[in-house]
């Protein structure tokens, strides 16, 4: 493989995962721990190995999601993932055949991300038994006496 073809591959990958609203949202909210963007950052350098070993847009799937459950703390429940180890994937098959021309165009034509600014965090906090089953009874505003 080249080293053309290899930059541009790495090139390809960084772009996805830069427009990938779920991984936006990590880095921004620091979802992984104060090393997100360094957890991302190896992701992304490491992925032309994990996909050369997984093979399949199905396995790749499968290790994203685990990555992105167990990594960065992030459950992405839109159906992306799917797409992105497909664009990945078919990135991979275009080195394979030092296709430079299609992988530039591929490259090319991928979407931009979307704008953050409208998005709202959805954060939920679990609760112990613990916590949940406190003797304490309530107190809402309603019942604090004000003198």
């Amino acid at each position: 493989m080249s080293s053309e073809i290899a930059r541009l591959y790495q090139n390809y990958v960084t772009s996805i995962f830069d427009s990938w609203t779920v991984i936006r949202i990590c880095r921004e909210q620091y979802s992984g721990g104060q090393f997100t963007n360094q957890k991302v950052a190896s992701l992304i350098a490491q992925l032309p190995d994990v996909i050369r070993k997984l093979k399949d847009e199905d396995n790749l799937t499968d290790f994203l999601e685990d990555y992105l459950d167990d990594e960065l703390n992030a459950i992405c429940e839109d159906e992306s993932i799917p797409y992105v180890a497909k664009l990945l994937v078919d990135g991979m098959n275009l080195v394979k055949q030092n296709n430079l021309v299609e992988l530039k165009l591929k490259y090319e034509n991928l979407p931009k991300g979307c704008d953050l600014s409208h998005c709202q965090a959805q954060i939920q906090v679990a609760m112990s038994e613990s916590e949940g089953d406190s003797n304490d009874e309530s107190i809402d505003e309603d019942d604090i006496v004000m003198e």
